[in-house]
Parts: structure tokens; sequence; C-alpha cells
């Protein structure tokens, strides 16, 4: 039982770097309510039992899934995706890309 390795010259690379619009959307909703309810488990646990301050982290991390799912539906204005990885990828979401991978 022999071991070959072939060596090619072909490399397999990401033709389409656009994200799907879902996929965006989702992003930008799970990205927003994570950094709600890190904020919000941060004022829970340095903050006094009967702080106000506690008791708006309480609310704050209650809030988290509505604010997700708003991050997610005005993902197409505001973007906290695109604002993290750049403007790369995401020129326009909504048109059909055809672009061919440079050579």
């Amino acid at each position: 039982m022999a071991l070959t390795v072939r060596l090619t010259t072909h490399v397999s690379m990401i033709t389409n770097r656009y994200l799907p619009q879902w996929m965006h959307r989702a992003a930008c909703g799970i990205v927003g309510a994570a950094v709600t309810v890190a904020i919000a488990s941060g004022g829970m646990l340095f903050f006094d039992a009967d702080s106000w301050l506690r008791t708006a982290s309480g609310v704050l991390l209650w809030l988290s899934i509505p604010i997700g799912i708003a991050l997610a539906c005005v993902a197409h204005r505001f973007s906290i995706v695109e604002g993290c990885a750049g403007d790369v990828g995401y020129e326009d979401l909504e048109s059909n890309h055809d672009d061919k991978p440079p050579a």
C-alpha cells in the first residue's frame, strides 16, 4: 500500500466574495445582540445589587434579543458587519455578482 502525492497547480479559491443577504442580516443581528449581552453582563457583575445601574443592565440584558432583531431588520441601511470588515464584498448586496477571480 503506497501513498502517492500529486502536485497540482490548481489552487482552491473563493470566487464569490459577497455575503448572501440573509447571512448578512443574521450576522448583524447576532453581533448586535452579543455586544449588548456583553455590556449588560458586565453591568450585572460589577455593580451592587441595589444599584440603578444593575437594574439598567438587567433591562438591557432582556432587550438584547429585540435589539438584535431590530439590527437584523435595518442591516441594509446600518451594518455592524460591514463596519467591522470594511466595505470589501459589501458594495451591492442586492445585485447579482458575476465577478471572475483575478488570475
